[in-house]
């Protein structure tokens, strides 16, 4: 099983174009491996997340500070606990996922459904 992290930034661009072209290959890279070694009995996927959901910020979410604006821009209207991630990526290399391959699983609350265009960041 091979399995790479990639991020949203790759499904819906906000410039950091290094950054977005990087992230874009990762998930080819893994498209095209699964294609490539599927016959082998290798799976091969990609878990995007948001790149303004990393664990250190979600340690400043606390109560007494107001809310983020990543909070507002979900569709659930909330952050992404990292261990809801990293439990799509446990599911991923467990054999109840044996038969995907090739795809790439977004954990992001629906951030890349309702985010802001480009021009107003």
């Amino acid at each position: 099983m091979m399995r790479r992290v990639g991020a949203i930034s790759a499904l819906r661009p906000r410039g950091h174009t290094a950054y977005t072209v990087s992230k874009g290959a990762v998930m080819a890279l893994t498209k095209a491996f699964a294609v490539d070694h599927g016959a082998d009995g290798i799976r091969a996927n990609v878990s995007c997340r948001d790149r303004r959901m990393r664990p250190w910020s979600m340690r400043e979410a606390r109560p007494d500070r107001p809310v983020r604006p990543v909070v507002r821009l979900s569709c659930l209207s909330a952050r992404v606990p990292a261990w809801d991630i990293g439990g799509a990526v446990r599911f991923l290399l467990s054999d109840q996922a044996r038969y995907i391959t090739g795809q790439v699983l977004v954990v992001d609350g629906g951030a890349t459904r309702v985010g802001p265009s480009p021009a107003s960041q």
